[in-house]
């Protein structure tokens, strides 16, 4: 079940950031009173991560490629590195 939740979530925000980049393109299929949407949802997403990141940071240590571990956690948040915390604890 939380796999269904993760790729749904990664499917989602894929969604959104692709809205997000097309607006920034003019490109967007949206209209612009709800670009508008998708850019304020795109801005609080993006913070919400980054204080994802530092908060695991500790955690992602342990691995190699740190700045990989900040791209997918800036693109997917816990959907990256819950799994990951999973994995580890087993």
């Amino acid at each position: 079940m939380l796999n269904v939740v993760i790729y749904s979530l990664k499917a989602l925000l894929t969604g959104l950031w692709v809205l997000a980049i097309l607006g920034l393109l003019s490109l967007s299929p949206l209209p612009a009173d709800y670009q508008l949407y998708a850019f304020t949802l795109a801005g609080a997403a993006l913070l919400v991560h980054f204080i994802e990141f530092f908060s695991m940071k500790a955690k992602f240590k342990k691995q190699s490629g740190l700045a990989m571990n900040f791209l997918q956690t800036m693109l997917w948040g816990f959907g990256y590195w819950l799994p990951i915390l999973k994995r580890s604890k087993k």
